[in-house]
């Protein structure tokens, strides 16, 4: 199954890279009040991280090194962990839905699922 090979799972990072920065700096105002944790210094922190996380994956993919496996376990662990921690503010804040929250979580474990699928079929 091509559409799980490492390439294309790096891509797929690299849009939601581009989704989440976007929402960070141009939809600022929107993401935060849809999040349970509300407007923060931390958003322009996440969003320049993303732009050099984006820059980062190009630079991977523009190289034609095919070094795009090793950036799984990362992005992996980096997925995982804000699954996890979007998760835990969803379920502390139950008194009202965070639409920012949910979907992060989504996406993150979407990414999660992939990197899993991917091995499988790897093996």
């Amino acid at each position: 199954m091509e559409y799980f090979n490492a390439r294309t799972l790096v891509i797929s990072w690299l849009v939601g890279f581009v989704v989440a920065g976007l929402a960070l700096s141009v939809g600022q105002k929107r993401a935060a009040d849809q999040s349970c944790w509300g407007k923060s210094p931390w958003q322009n922190e996440i969003a320049i991280w993303n732009l050099g996380a984006i820059v980062m994956l190009l630079g991977v993919l523009w190289s034609k090194k095919d070094v795009e496996p090793a950036l799984l376990p990362g992005l992996f662990v980096l997925s995982l962990a804000f699954c996890i921690n979007h998760i835990v503010a969803i379920v502390r804040n139950r008194d009202r839905r965070y639409p920012t929250n949910i979907a992060a979580a989504v996406g993150n474990g979407m990414g999660v699922v992939a990197i899993l699928v991917h091995l499988a079929i790897q093996r």
